[in-house]
């Protein structure tokens, strides 16, 4: 009995030194597990990291299977954690403070050049710039005045506007012509528009200014010529010999429909040109009062003004039945079988142009002193 109570008392001794033992193993077996957990490994040493990770998963099962002891961290350990991390905040908050002093002195750079540019710009600006300028907020404020919606009131006095123009506008009777004949034109131009409309010369008239015949005979007179004839034969001969004959009338007429032209032409003083031309009808118009032949009067008239409707249009001067710009410039007026068409400018161009030549020529050599 002595014998079994001894070594029972052994036994208890040597359970409660196990109980006692077990825990510490554990308990260090814990903390090699949580130091190949969450090692402070740096950059260069990441593969051997990664190589003590199975390990320390082999070591974590093969406690866990003895006994599953709860995780704590020792206060070592904790310390060691919060000194790493505050370290890595103040690496961060250094990376953070220099890259916004790169940041300031990047923008004080570029703040500095833009000053030096405005400065410069200021210093070398020249007329042409300022014209430039100038220009660019004109055309903006052009196009802003153009793409603006018009209210309903700016429409219709725009409107109205256009029709007062419309109903002021004046034909330019310069561009008319009769037949194909224009104020202006040569008489070999003439001929060649009438002689295509079918149209054929009757007459050519020539002239010769006053001036310069009177002189010429006086000239003659002088040599020795006697008697009319003569005289005006050889005033004529230094005319021609001087360019101062010149076209002054031609008649056409066209058989079939019995119109015909007149056209009167300027000297050479103003090149010979067209400056009234005369359209006559020579329709018949009874003077009967029967009913048949005021009704064929009615109608040669009738087909007359349509005619003259659909060429010129509407007349400027309806009491006169006259198209044109008024004053001294070209203008139509039309009556019934007649159409004249009158440059009254280029007449008085050609008076004004020979009393300059005869003012020249006046100086003539009679006196000595």
């Amino acid at each position: 009995m002595k014998k079994i109570s001894v070594l029972a008392a052994i036994w208890v001794i040597i359970s409660g030194l196990l109980v006692t033992i077990t825990p510490a193993f554990a308990q260090d077996d814990f903390d090699l597990f949580d130091d190949f957990e969450e090692p402070e490994v740096k950059p260069q040493t990441a593969s051997k990291a990664k190589t003590a990770q199975p390990k320390a998963e082999k070591k974590e099962d093969a406690v866990l299977t003895k006994q599953e002891a709860p995780k704590v961290e020792s206060k070592p350990q904790a310390k060691e954690k919060t000194v790493a991390e505050k370290e890595t905040t103040k690496v961060e908050q250094q990376k953070t403070d220099t890259q916004a002093e790169v940041k300031e002195d990047s923008t004080q750079g570029d703040a500095s050049t833009e000053s030096e540019k405005s400065v410069l710009k200021n210093i070398f600006k020249d007329s042409d710039d300022d014209r430039e300028t100038w220009l660019e907020s004109l055309i903006n404020s052009g196009t802003s005045e153009l793409f603006k919606r018009q209210t309903a009131k700016e429409v219709a006095a725009e409107k109205a506007r256009i029709a007062k123009v419309l109903r002021n506008k004046r034909s330019n009777a310069a561009n008319f012509d009769i037949i194909g004949v224009k104020l202006r034109m040569k008489p070999a131009e003439v001929n060649d528009i009438l002689t295509k409309n079918g149209f054929r010369r009757l007459t050519q008239d020539f002239s010769i200014p006053n001036f310069i015949k009177w002189r010429g005979e006086e000239l003659c007179r002088i040599h020795g010529i006697i008697g009319f004839e003569r005289l005006k034969a050889c005033a004529r001969e230094i005319a021609v010999a001087n360019g101062f004959e010149y076209i002054s009338l031609e008649r056409y007429n066209r058989q079939s429909t019995r119109e015909t032209l007149e056209i009167h032409y300027t000297s050479t003083f103003s090149d010979n040109l067209s400056h009234y031309i005369i359209y006559t009808s020579n329709v018949p118009i009874s003077t009967s009062k029967a009913s048949q032949n005021v009704y064929i009067n009615n109608l040669k008239i009738y087909d007359f003004w349509r005619r003259i409707d659909m060429r010129y249009g509407q007349p400027d001067n309806t009491s006169e039945v006259k198209w044109g710009l008024g004053g001294k410039k070209p203008y139509l007026q039309a009556s019934t079988g007649k159409l004249e068409l009158v440059d009254p400018l280029l007449r008085d161009l050609d008076i004004s142009r020979m009393l300059n030549e005869d003012s020249r020529l006046a100086n003539v050599p009679y006196y000595s002193f």
